[in-house]
Formats: structure tokens, C-alpha cells, sequence
């Protein structure tokens, strides 16, 4: 819909709007009035439509734009997913900070007990100087790690909070350990995965708009052609409609020769899907390769957990006879610093088995976009 309004004494454009108005007289044939006419006002209501009728490369083009909308709509699908592990594995990586923390402090506790008893065993005569020495040595190097695995803490919550957008003065205190009931065996159909998974919806949406956008590059070679039609008011007042007008047509379009144009983006179209095709086959083979290796690896952390929780008893156990050997004299006391060392460092094996097994687990939900604890 347009309306235009036009104020003119140019003689041609007068004698026109005349015509368009349906008001010329006989009068306004002298060849004075003709030549030299007065002002006249046109006002012009218009209603205007076209239409193809057949225009494949348009036809093409336009449904390559709306693959590529589906595309964009899926691949933030598939960003969401993303984010949702990340903040899973940022969330664990906490936890398992706060618990390596806890660790480093029993150790600690058990260490400074081991230095007073040294102390007192030292200004006994029992032992030498050395040995209290290397039982201080061992507090020192637990309260350093103390300050490290705290300022890890710290590091961990910081990138959580940015994750999740909250402010600084916001306190994080995880509600889950690493604890884990395991994931219950299951086989993948892999043709069901690369059919749903968002980011595979995505590479066949962006390839249909490559082929989309070839057949439209070739349809280029053929004519076009468009129907119009518009039906218009012109009257000497704003909306008038004293006269009124109508005009159809039809146009037909063929680029008998554009140059190489055309043939220059046929070939590129060309090379665009062929480079989409290889995409999302090779996409479809790394799904699988990744699902098997996220399966190993989950596999692998439960055995791993196993076997530090075995270790961990066995050390615990160690250190309990080196003490009590030590309490009578019977030990070193570099003995039972390396009983104590052996125990933390079971524990804290145990500790990145059970995060490893968490992050596999929530790598194979992203890889799946399906929730395994359900």
C-alpha cells in the first residue's frame, strides 16, 4: 500500500494527473493551457503485487535460508549441552578441590601428632635429631600444600560462579561428594544417535542448505518468470478515490550470458557440499570412536577405584603397624612418615578415580544429550 501526493505545473505532468483523475475537458486541449498550464495536486492511493510463478533459484535460495535458521536453532541446542557439562565438570572439579583439601588436613593432623611424639622421643635420646627433623620437614610440606590445595578451592568456586553468573560475595558449598552408583550397561544405537544428536541435526541442516543452495546456482541457467499487478485512486484530496486504475503484467527473465558467473558458483556450490557431505561423514564416524572411548574410560575409572580403595586399606593398615611399631621403638620414624605419605597419596588417587569416573560419566550424557542417572 503506498500513498504519494505530488504538487506540479509541468505540462506533461499536469495533462497526466488530468487523465489519471478523469478530468480533462476540451478546454484543456488549447495549446495555451497545454504549454503553459496551472499547478494541479495528485494525490495517489496504490495497492501493488507481485508474484513469481516460476522462479526455481529463488524458490531454492529461500529454502536454503531456512535450513540454515534450523541449523543455527540446533547448534544452540547443542551449545546448551555443552554448557551443562561444563558446568558438571567445573562443579566436580570443586568437589574434588574441597576433598583434596580434607585429605591434605587429616594428613596433617596425623603428621604434626608424629612431630610432637618425635619431639618427645628426640629429648628422650630415643632417636636423633635427623629423624625429629624429617618429621618437621613433613608438617612443612603438608602446610604448603595445605595453602596450594586451598587456593585451588578458591580457583574452582571462582570459575563456577563465573559459569553460573553469580557475584563474587556468593558462597558455593557443593551438596554432592564424588561418590557414584555407576552407569548400568547399555548398547548405542549409533544410526539413532547421529539421527537425533542436536549437533548432527545441524550438519544435515546445513547440508541441505548447501545442496539447496547448488540447485539454486544451477537453476540460475533457466528463465524467470513474475506476474504483477497494482490498482490505483488518484484524486485531487488525501485518500481520494474519484478515479481509479488497474495494470497487469507478466515478465519474463532469461540471462542469455552473465559471463562465468554462473559457472564460477555452480563450482563453488559444488565444492561447499562436497566439503558438508565429508563433514557429516566424518562427524558420524567420531561419534562412535568417541562413545566407545567414553565408555573405556568410565570402565577404566570404576577399576581404578577399586583398586585405590583396596590400597587405601592396605595403607591404612601399614601405617597403623609402623606406629604402633614406632610407639616401642621399634621403627623409624622416616618409617612412618612413608606410611603416613603412602596413605594420603592412596586417598587422594582414590579421590581423582571417583572425579575421573564423574567426568567420563557426564561426557558420555553429552555425547549421548541423555541423562544417565534416570
Amino acid at each position: 500500500m503506498e500513498e504519494s501526493a505530488v504538487s506540479t505545473n509541468d505540462p506533461l505532468n499536469v495533462f497526466g494527473f488530468k487523465l489519471k483523475q478523469e478530468i480533462v475537458q476540451q478546454s484543456d486541449f488549447n495549446p495555451a493551457l497545454l504549454n503553459d498550464p496551472d499547478a494541479i495536486d495528485n494525490y495517489s492511493t496504490k495497492l501493488q503485487v507481485q508474484q513469481p510463478v516460476f522462479n526455481l533459484d529463488g524458490f531454492m535460495g529461500r529454502n536454503a535460508l531456512k535450513n540454515r535458521f534450523k541449523a543455527a536453532e540446533a547448534q544452540t541446542k547443542r551449545t546448551q549441552y555443552y554448557t551443562v557439562f561444563m558446568v558438571k565438570k567445573t562443579y566436580y572439579q570443586l568437589v574434588l578441590a574441597k576433598r583434596r583439601v580434607e585429605v591434605i588436613d587429616s594428613a596433617l593432623t596425623v603428621a604434626r601428632t608424629n612431630r610432637k611424639q618425635a619431639r618427645d622421643f628426640y629429648e628422650q635420646g630415643m632417636i636423633n635429631k635427623a629423624d625429629f627433623l624429617a618429621a618437621d620437614v613433613r608438617v612443612k610440606e603438608l602446610e604448603t600444600e595445605q595453602t596450594q590445595a586451598a587456593n585451588g578451592v578458591e580457583n574452582q568456586a571462582d570459575g563456577l560462579r563465573y559459569m553460573l553468573d553469580l557475584s563474587d560475595d556468593v558462597s558455593l558449598i557443593p551438596t554432592d561428594g564424588l561418590e557414584y552408583q555407576g552407569v548400568p550397561a547399555a548398547s548405542y544405537d549409533f544410526g539413532q544417535i547421529n539421527e537425533q544428536r542436536s549437533d548432527m541435526k545441524a550438519l544435515r541442516y546445513q547440508l541441505n542448505a548447501s545442496r539447496s543452495n547448488l540447485n539454486a546456482m544451477r537453476f540460475r541457467f533457466l528463465p524467470s518468470l513474475n506476474v504483477f499487478g497494482s490498482y490505483e485512486w488518484n484524486d485531487q484530496t488525501l485518500f481520494g478515490t474519484k478515479a481509479d486504475n488497474y495494470m497487469i503484467g507478466a515478465t519474463l527473465k532469461w540471462n542469455l550470458f552473465s559471463g562465468y558467473e554462473n559457472v564460477g558458483s555452480v563450482e563453488q556450490a559444488s565444492a561447499q557440499l562436497s566439503k558438508m557431505k565429508l563433514a557429516y561423514e566424518q562427524r558420524s564416524f567420531r561419534n562412535r570412536i568417541d562413545i566407545m572411548k567414553a565408555e573405556r574410560a568410565i570402565k577404566q575409572a570404576q577399576r581404578q577405584i577399586e583398586l585405590t580403595r583396596s590400597a587405601m586399606r592396605q595403607a591404612e593398615e601399614h601405617l597403623r603397624i609402623r606406629r604402633n611399631r614406632f610407639e616401642k621403638g621399634m621403627e623409624k620414624t622416616t618409617d612412618v612418615l612413608m606410611a603416613e605419605t603412602q596413605l594420603s597419596e592412596a586417598r587422594l588417587k582414590h579421590l581423582q578415580a571417583l572425579f575421573q569416573l564423574n567426568v567420563s560419566t557426564a561426557q558420555l550424557e553429552l555425547l549421548l544429550e541423555k541423562d544417565l542417572s534416570r
